[in-house]
């Protein structure tokens, strides 16, 4: 398995997306409303994470088991929600029901599709390649 390139590839996404949110928040949602920027910064981080999958599939899967993207995209699940719920709440000082918050689509907020897209899109693109 490649535990430390899953890894590797999971710690720059996340730098992309704290990058993207600090430009949603100060310069995007002037323009288009805050709602408006946590759509572009959910789309621009899904499409980050389709275009990294990609990358790690063409770099560790070959024909044959589909363990390294099953393992990947659940690395990156569960990496993406403890580090949600601990730098959230430690290192921006985010209360806990803040948090939560994040994770309820009914009332618009779109941090599940984001965690769906990290399982979907290393399976997605093992299934395109290796067919």
């Amino acid at each position: 398995m490649h535990i430390k390139l899953a890894f590797i590839f999971w710690a720059v996404m996340v730098a992309i997306a704290i990058a993207n949110g600090c430009f949603g928040q100060s310069v995007v949602s002037r323009i288009i409303g805050d709602y408006g920027s946590h759509l572009y910064r959910t789309f621009f981080i899904i499409a980050v994470i389709f275009a990294f999958s990609r990358a790690y599939v063409l770099k560790t899967s070959g024909p044959g088991p589909w363990y390294s993207p099953v393992y990947a995209g659940v690395q990156w699940l569960v990496s993406s929600i403890v580090f949600e719920f601990i730098f959230g709440h430690y290192v921006f000082g985010l209360p806990w029901e803040r948090i939560v918050s994040e994770y309820r689509i009914t009332d618009g907020r779109l941090w599940s599709l984001v965690l769906a897209s990290e399982v979907v899109a290393p399976l997605t693109w093992a299934y395109i390649i290796n067919t």
